[in-house]
């Protein structure tokens, strides 16, 4: 009691940043050397994929049943039972023994993720009024998973080892139990508990052109994101600029991210979409690992401005907020099954460059599409 009564003393957004700081850590220390650790198992380059796949369509289900749920039964239940299961399910990844039981114990810690990720963010939104300091943190969360990351291959020795894995596992179940205990400092905020349909067809119908937008461009972020270590590489880059590149990338999230949502959300969303067609294009011209410094930094810009201004366009405009995070939440890892396909057979069939205007052309037609769907204005349940 003493734990929760001085913690609980401690400003409302500042636990709400250390909780999605920790969550973010958790879900980048664990993932940075996935790929390293089911090959070490004997995975081929295909089983790589599943594996990776299995975590995001987990993800995606448990976001879509649970984003509702937390609609209809309150957002703490879930945040709690997520980290909790979440810190239980990153230590088990020492146990696996092989690519199936990795590919299990993947899609679990993805599933276990999606429990709190839409009911966190329904709730800081009815808490604070805005989402975008939350998700700034949670870009600091995953800068300093790969900062994690390095420190523990750098101890233990060549990222391959074994000790390399356990390490990082570790500290992902440790970031989650410790957003878990932060939690219980959080009060349930009082309000309506909402009916909401299995598939909210009407919520996904008029917030179309948020939905659609968002989930072609993961589509082709996901794809170029499989392959684009290897890019880098062939374009001279070393594992040290590699890893340097996306600390770029993350740390300018962080600072971005804090302000964009003073904007209006509609035009955050298309300055999202936007420069993410010139990022995207921008990789496919680029002929040296030094030229896309600056690109990194508009992907920053980017990846804050569509992320905060989808969640802000659909908090602002739905009560089953909830179900609308959680929609988006799927959209994300929907796109994170099928992304590394598109971007294995693109990049192999043709050529990273290909890939990379591919990419660039699928998000320019969300942001056509984002400019003609209709949208929802009014604030009222789906039916």
């Amino acid at each position: 009691m003493k734990y929760l009564s001085r913690i609980s003393a401690v400003p409302l957004p500042i636990r709400l940043a250390a909780i999605s700081f920790l969550f973010s850590l958790s879900v980048q220390s664990s993932s940075i050397f996935q790929s390293l650790y089911a090959d070490d198992l004997g995975a081929s380059k295909f089983q790589v994929g599943l594996i990776g796949s299995s975590y995001g369509i987990a993800y995606f289900v448990s976001s879509f049943i649970f984003g509702r749920q937390s609609d209809r039964r309150g957002r703490l239940m879930f945040v709690r039972l997520g980290l909790a299961l979440g810190a239980a399910a990153y230590a088990l990844q020492i146990a696996a023994i092989d690519p199936g039981t990795l590919l299990a114990i993947r899609a679990g810690v993805g599933f276990c993720l999606g429990i709190s990720s839409a009911a966190i963010m329904a709730y800081v939104y009815e808490a604070e009024g805005q989402v975008g300091r939350f998700a700034a943190y949670g870009s600091l969360g995953w800068l300093f998973g790969c900062l994690a990351a390095a420190v523990a291959a750098a101890i233990t020795g060549a990222t391959e080892s074994s000790a390399t894995y356990y390490a990082l596992f570790a500290v992902s179940s440790a970031a989650s139990s410790v957003a878990f205990l932060l939690s219980f400092s959080l009060k349930e905020e009082k309000g309506k508990r909402l009916s909401v349909p299995f598939f909210p067809l009407s919520l996904i119908r008029d917030n179309g052109r948020v939905y659609i937008p968002f989930f072609l461009r993961c589509l082709g972020s996901s794809a170029v994101w499989a392959i684009f270590p290897l890019f880098l590489v062939s374009i001279g880059a070393s594992k040290l600029w590699v890893a340097l590149l996306d600390a770029i990338n993350m740390g300018f999230q962080f600072i971005f991210m804090r302000y964009v949502e003073r904007f209006k959300s509609g035009v955050v969303l298309a300055v999202g979409l936007v420069s993410s067609v010139i990022v995207f294009a921008s990789y496919g011209f680029a002929t040296h690992y030094l030229q896309l410094i600056p690109v990194e930094i508009l992907l920053a810009v980017s990846w804050s401005c569509l992320w905060v201004g989808s969640l802000s366009f659909l908090m602002g405009r739905s009560v089953e907020r909830g179900t609308a995070a959680g929609l988006l939440y799927s959209m994300t890892y929907l796109s994170a099954g099928f992304g590394p396909l598109i971007g294995g057979f693109v990049s192999d069939t043709w050529s990273f460059k290909a890939l990379m205007f591919v990419a660039s052309g699928v998000t320019f037609l969300g942001l056509i599409l984002s400019r003609v769907l209709p949208a929802n204005k009014q604030i009222a349940p789906s039916q």
